[in-house]
């Protein structure tokens, strides 16, 4: 059987939302980071060819992969511990403040790593309606 509390814990959303982007490290990447030795990491750009875009590319020491951002089907909401304030309605000179959590961001996409192999070509697209909409539209124009 669950129990409940009393206790209430305040809840509030910051106005000014800051920007995060969360990344997906793969479990060798986050070992390697977490060594006692942590590799250089560095990020650079592969070469767009005429049908195909360039890239971001994260490398470390002999590894490569491409990042990817991809969509997620919940938001997540970063958190930071805060205070409550008094409003209008409460005496500000007896007013005690009440520990809170307030939200600074909201993420609704991530930053994905997928390895590259040597020579390796870009994954395949997959036909998003977006893609499928803007071929139509150049076939209607030709």
């Amino acid at each position: 059987m669950s129990t409940q509390y009393d206790v209430d814990i305040p809840f509030s959303a910051n106005h000014n939302q800051q920007a995060f982007k969360l990344l997906e490290l793969p479990p060798e990447l986050l070992a390697l980071l977490e060594s006692d030795k942590p590799p250089a990491i560095t990020i650079t750009s592969s070469p767009a060819t005429a049908t195909t875009p360039g890239y971001a590319i994260l490398c470390s020491g002999a590894k490569k992969y491409q990042m990817r951002q991809k969509n997620t089907s919940n938001p997540i909401m970063i958190l930071q511990p805060s205070t409550t304030f008094p409003t209008e309605a409460d005496d500000t000179a007896t007013f005690i403040p009440v520990p809170s959590i307030t939200t600074i961001s909201k993420i609704e996409d991530t930053i994905e790593l997928i390895v590259q192999e040597a020579e390796a070509k870009a994954p395949p697209k997959v036909n998003k309606w977006h893609e499928k909409f803007a071929k139509s539209r150049l076939e209607k124009k030709g």
